[in-house]
């Protein structure tokens, strides 16, 4: 079975264990995501099987969708209300517009320093196991990018907000730099992943469907690579070009043949997608000029034709 799943997280469950659960029903396919929710947070999980685990650094998830809410009056060491708690603040004179106003300094790009309890490494160890050893080295901010942060609803102390942000930000860095912003204190108090590039949480299965439906339902609501990789612009090649490609050799092709396809990617600065007949075969090639015509090279093959 290979393939990208979507499943709806509930609050309680790790990120590992949605991926055993699904793992029990599909093995012995191999299973991954791409990306950690931790286990307060709820909503997508983007679920890697078979081949799909291979696909990861290919799919379009720069941009995912949040929504959360902060508890702005209370800072603790995890960012998030399992932690042990920091400071106190009275948020009760906090106004709507005096949050509009701190929300700008978070839109575009920024420095993140992440939370304290974080997969992010530092020499190699992540964070969240040097900080149950009481070790809390100085981590240097990282680029992220929030295209969009609108607050939803201000019932203090709790303050709802829509988060539309890069790969690798972290809300709850946000909900507690908005709360030192506010000098008061602030932490998450709940978070839910809406979508994540192309996929979205309506179309995700629950976990009891992972549980019930079994292998058969998981078949019936996987995405094909092709379907996962449809950002890729499709190049039409021969069989036995395609047969070459997938032995690791390169092919010249003639210039006229990518006409239809991606300028960027046809100037070879791109990838571009190969998908056979039966769509169990999808290579991806990196374009290059080549005198008067392209040289494409295999990037990666995904060869699906045992399952």
């Amino acid at each position: 079975m290979h393939g990208i799943l979507l499943v709806d997280k509930p609050e309680g469950l790790t990120s590992n264990q949605v991926v055993r659960a699904v793992k029990k029903q599909v093995k012995p396919a191999k299973v991954g995501h791409s990306g950690t929710l931790d286990p307060a947070a709820t909503g997508l999980m983007v679920v890697l099987i078979g081949a799909g685990t291979r696909a990861l650094d290919y799919l379009n998830e720069h941009r995912k969708v949040y929504r959360l809410s902060v508890f702005l009056g209370e800072e603790t060491d995890t960012d998030d209300k399992e932690g042990q708690v920091l400071r106190r603040g009275d948020a009760s004179g906090i106004t709507a517009a005096m949050i509009e106003h701190v929300l700008a300094r978070y839109r575009g790009v920024l420095d993140q320093v992440p939370p304290r309890y974080s997969a992010v490494k530092k020499n190699g160890v992540a964070l969240y196991r040097l900080a149950r050893k009481g070790d809390f080295p100085d981590v240097p901010a990282r680029k992220i990018e929030v295209f969009a942060l609108e607050m939803t609803r201000w019932a203090p102390p709790i303050l709802d907000l829509e988060l539309i942000c890069s790969k690798g930000t972290y809300a709850r860095a946000i909900a507690r730099d908005l709360g030192r912003d506010l000098d008061v204190g602030g932490r998450l108090e709940r978070l839910r992943r809406i979508s994540s590039g192309p996929f979205h949480v309506q179309d995700a299965i629950s976990m009891d469907d992972v549980s019930h439906g079994g292998p058969e339902l998981i078949r019936e609501r996987l995405i094909s690579l092709a379907d996962a990789l449809a950002h890729i612009p499709d190049l039409p090649v021969s069989p036995s070009e395609a047969a070459r490609l997938m032995r690791g050799t390169g092919v010249t092709v003639p210039r006229g043949r990518f006409a239809a396809v991606n300028a960027s990617a046809a100037a070879g600065r791109g990838l571009l997608k190969i998908v056979s007949g039966d769509r169990n075969l999808v290579i991806l090639v990196r374009p290059q000029p080549k005198g008067a015509d392209i040289l494409i090279q295999p990037a990666r093959v995904f060869n699906m034709g045992d399952d």
